[in-house]
């Protein structure tokens, strides 16, 4: 998914996996300008569309450990 946000470019085909959240569907992203974001795909059980929401680094790092799929090592994630 690809959106503009607030004059920001987030898309999940060119930034970084950071970790997923099956039981939820939501997926964390880095940017390459280091921006972060969640993807929340389309849900049967919340019926809610596709959508992104961008979060800061703070709460990317308090919220690493619950996307815990896939999970990039907290290093790579948001050492710079």
């Amino acid at each position: 998914m690809r959106t503009i946000i607030d004059g920001q470019l987030y898309d999940t085909r060119t930034s970084t996996l950071i970790g997923e959240r099956e039981e939820r569907g939501s997926f964390m992203y880095k940017t390459g300008r280091g921006e972060y974001f969640i993807y929340h795909s389309m849900s049967a059980v919340y019926h809610h569309p596709p959508r992104i929401n961008p979060i800061s680094r703070s709460v990317a790092i308090r919220r690493h450990f619950r996307y815990c799929h896939n999970q990039l090592p907290f290093e790579a994630a948001f050492c710079e």
